[in-house]
């Protein structure tokens, strides 16, 4: 998981309360994107302050022939055969009422979604209701799971947001307090700001829990301190810390692979380093630095670990060149780039990217080459809008609109579509 703040998090529930627009190019929807990052911050003030400062991103060395060149560029996108439209899904609830503000997936199967009858800038409000659906079935069906009534009392702009770590454990963000569940939603129990439990903590961990924060942090609130620690939520020392400078002002990743081993990256400039444990922090391995990449990907079996010249979370790219590299043993060798009008990459496994285009629409990069996926639209469909991709531990391609959510199952680029909105 990215270290990152709150409003990194909440970025897209704001995105499903934004209307959708038409990027006319690369240069509009970058823009784009970074105004809504501004926006985000201030709407996000009641909360922001409960988290890790700090962005994230971090990568390291191309590689080159034995000529010193770069590798070939990918060819042009490749359009797959004609494939069936995607399941459509509609969130509907009985008896709740409102809007879908924010979807949130953990699996193919498993999800929760979010209801308000109060605009989310209407921060006054007294007469907001605010539901909150689970399914176990893909979204096909919903349940209504009653939230204690301080939900409905006015928040800070933005409103509300959703914490999950599984099908079991959520907790719903207000503006001064958490109201968490470890049932499904069966009952909740209300914990103050400046004492997140432990499912909330969880949320914003990795896997087993470990997170990137100061010494003496409690693990959500924001502390002054030079450098970041690598630590665990239940208070279990690390054996050891990743050998890299993770001073505050430097953006750094956390990831845990299924397969356990952690990887921690640190950007410094245009210079990305990474550090990899196979066993849980007690010994580290550091990887060559790479200059140009932007983020780091692993997938979600902890196989295959990639860098990237596209920040995964906001879409803009450290060069004109949409860049990758595959690891390699313990050396990153740059491969076919990804194309020119990626917007965001995330790491399914089997050696596959899923991409997304700065005008909607997605598909895969697999083997040096991208493929289209006709299923999302279309590469370069005329009224789309970029948006981020990621993969779920159980390597489900989720693809966020402001209106729904795209969900790939299967493996590879062999997978079924569903749309839910």
């Amino acid at each position: 998981m990215r270290e990152t703040d709150l409003d990194e998090l909440f970025a897209e529930f704001e995105r499903r309360t934004a209307p959708t627009f038409r990027p006319p190019g690369l240069s509009a929807a970058g823009r784009r994107v970074r105004e809504r990052r501004v926006r985000r911050r201030g709407l996000l003030a009641g909360v922001a302050a409960l988290l890790l400062a700090g962005p994230a991103g971090a990568y390291a060395l191309a590689g080159r022939d034995s000529d010193g060149n770069p590798p070939t560029p990918a060819p042009s996108p490749t359009a797959s055969p004609p494939d069936d439209r995607p399941v459509q899904r509609k969130v509907t609830v009985p008896g709740v009422r409102g809007e879908l503000r924010q979807l949130k997936f953990v699996d193919a199967r498993h999800g929760w979604a979010l209801f308000d009858t109060c605009d989310s800038e209407d921060v006054g409000s007294t007469d907001c209701q605010r539901d909150l659906a689970r399914t176990a079935d893909g979204g096909a069906t919903w349940q209504r799971k009653a939230l204690p009534g301080v939900v409905n009392e006015p928040t800070t702009p933005g409103g509300l947001g959703l914490l999950p770590v599984d099908d079991q454990q959520l907790t719903v963000a207000t503006g001064n307090r958490y109201l968490v569940t470890t049932d499904g939603g069966a009952s909740f129990t209300e914990h103050s700001v400046d004492a997140p439990p432990r499912v909330t903590r969880l949320a914003f961990a990795s896997r087993d829990g470990y997170l990137l924060r100061c010494p003496d942090d409690d693990g959500l609130s924001r502390s002054l301190c030079n450098r970041r620690q690598l630590v665990r939520v239940d208070g279990v020392a690390v054996p050891a810390q990743p050998p890299l400078d993770l001073r505050t002002n430097a953006d750094k990743w956390l990831i845990e692979g299924g397969d356990d081993r952690l990887w921690v990256a640190v950007r410094n400039g245009d210079r990305m380093t990474v550090a990899v444990s196979d066993d849980r922090a007690v010994t580290w391995r550091t990887l060559p630095t790479v200059a140009g990449a932007a983020g780091l990907l692993v997938s979600p079996d902890g196989t295959d670990a990639w860098l990237v010249s596209v920040d995964p979370e906001s879409g803009s790219s450290s060069a004109s060149a949409r860049r990758v590299w595959a690891l390699t043993g313990n050396r990153w060798q740059e491969q076919p780039g990804l194309p020119d009008d990626t917007f965001a990459a995330a790491a399914a496994n089997d050696g596959v990217l899923a991409l997304t285009g700065v005008h909607g629409g997605g598909g895969y990069w697999a083997d040096g080459r991208y493929v289209d996926e006709p299923a999302l639209g279309g590469r370069q469909r005329d009224g789309g809008e970029a948006f981020i991709v990621r993969v779920l531990p159980d390597d489900t391609i989720v693809m966020d609109y402001p209106t729904g959510t795209f969900l790939g199952t299967g493996s590879g680029v062999d997978r079924s579509w569903t749309w839910v909105s």
